[in-house]
């Protein structure tokens, strides 16, 4: 914490790494300062405090509270520090390990709104320190939410949460207990929905509550009742979801069960909300009765449009992915995704619409999607050109050492390391 005070308060007449406005990473800092203070490891029993490092997603022009320690960054106008964040660190709202430091990432430009920046600052905040928490990143998609019945049922459970965010006492009660109704028979339709969502509950929904119950202070309510109003009819819930979802469930337990972070367990936070609601499974004539508060009919109607033109996509997609393509092994890789831009592929994989990707082959950057399998074990592009660098919306830079095979009988080609010139053995001559 100490270099982070030290950072921000440097003296103006040191010498600038960059002729650039700082003013607000340097307010940012000063933001994720006093939530740090003000919480002084209340909510989580821990701090929240961390060198902050601002990246511009483009550029990879960096702002940091603090030195690092591979002197990429010099000393910058205004204090903190600045300086071009190398290839191969990725660049994500995140924490990441750069140069011996686990860093509070946020990619700029940061939000011009206080509330929206304090909540975006806290949320990445929380992210430092989950695996201390006994909360370590899980990867999840739930891909059930890609399915009419799956999205009709979320899209009814957070306009129930909204509705318990802006009303009280007995209103706000029954509308957690409708959310809650909604989730069960979620949960109760696709087997694998409470493993996937309880994933992406105690990850992005747990940094989310952060953010909002830090971040906007007494407006937390009003802040995520927007936030669900905002995703209602998002087209990737499965990956985005508990960004909206997460701190609602998290306001409602700080009111109807104060001591639930310390009970979390293996549990999603919704579930340790259904005992103090007294909340129960519905049957589906009951369900459609409670919808009707939230314009079920009309969720309905647009869900069904929207299944038929994903039947399409996802058609198209499987053509796209199971012809001409490139093959890319993954064994270490890191890799940038925009998490509102996932599509599950039942039986393919997850094409990730914006993605960049690094492993031993060198880095794919994806602009219209590229496709990971299932295992996790390979990266897809579609229809390469023949120098197989490049297709429809994707490149491919080379790590020295490696070229691209020709195509096999599938039109599939892959990074190949290039064999180096044997020796002939033969001797010089005296």
């Amino acid at each position: 914490m100490h270099a982070f005070v030290l950072a921000v308060s440097l003296s103006l007449c040191a010498l600038p790494a960059l002729a650039q406005d700082y003013r607000l990473q340097s307010t940012a800092a000063t933001e994720l300062q006093q939530m740090c203070t003000a919480d002084a490891g209340e909510l989580w029993s821990a701090s929240l405090c961390g060198p902050l490092i601002v990246v511009d997603g483009n550029t990879r022009q960096a702002w940091a509270t603090q030195h690092d320690n591979l002197n990429i960054l010099s000393i910058a106008s205004g204090g903190g520090w600045a300086g071009v964040l190398p290839e191969g660190v990725p660049v994500a709202n995140t924490t990441v390990d750069w140069g011996g430091v686990q860093w509070i990432m946020v990619v700029g430009p940061l939000p011009e709104d206080t509330i929206t920046r304090r909540v975006l600052l806290a949320h990445e905040a929380w992210h430092r320190v989950q695996e201390s928490l006994g909360l370590p990143m899980q990867g999840a998609n739930a891909g059930h939410l890609e399915t009419e019945r799956g999205r009709y049922l979320m899209r009814l459970e957070m306009r129930a949460l909204a509705t318990a965010m802006l009303s009280n006492r007995r209103a706000r009660r029954n509308a957690a207990r409708d959310a809650l109704a909604f989730r069960m028979a979620r949960l109760s339709s696709f087997p694998e929905a409470p493993a996937a969502e309880a994933g992406l509950d105690r990850n992005e929904g747990l940094a989310s509550y952060t953010g909002v119950r830090l971040g906007a202070g007494d407006q937390a309510r009003q802040f995520a009742a927007r936030t669900l109003n905002g995703y209602d009819q998002h087209q990737a819930l499965a990956r985005a979801y508990a960004y909206a979802t997460g701190p609602a469930y998290g306001l409602l337990l700080d009111e109807y069960a104060p001591n639930w972070r310390a009970q979390l367990a293996a549990w999603a936070p919704a579930d340790l909300l259904v005992s103090p609601l007294r909340a129960r499974a519905l049957s589906e004539r009951d369900l459609q009765r409670r919808a009707g508060r939230y314009a079920g009919p009309q969720i309905a109607a647009e869900e069904r449009a929207r299944a038929e033109n994903q039947r399409r996509l996802i058609a198209e997609l499987i053509v796209r992915y199971s012809g001409a393509r490139i093959e890319l092994p993954l064994g270490q890789m890191q890799f940038e995704f925009d998490p509102e831009q996932v599509i599950p592929v039942p039986n393919l994989g997850t094409v990730y619409r914006r993605l960049v990707l690094r492993d031993a082959w060198g880095q794919l950057r994806a602009t219209e999607g590229a496709l990971i399998s299932p295992s996790f074990d390979r990266l897809i592009a579609a229809a390469p050109d023949p120098d197989g660098l490049a297709g429809p919306g994707w490149t491919l830079d080379l790590a020295p050492g490696y070229h691209i095979s020709a195509p096999d009988a599938e039109g599939v080609v892959r990074p190949e390391v290039a064999l180096q010139q044997q020796p002939s053995g033969r001797q010089p001559r005296n």
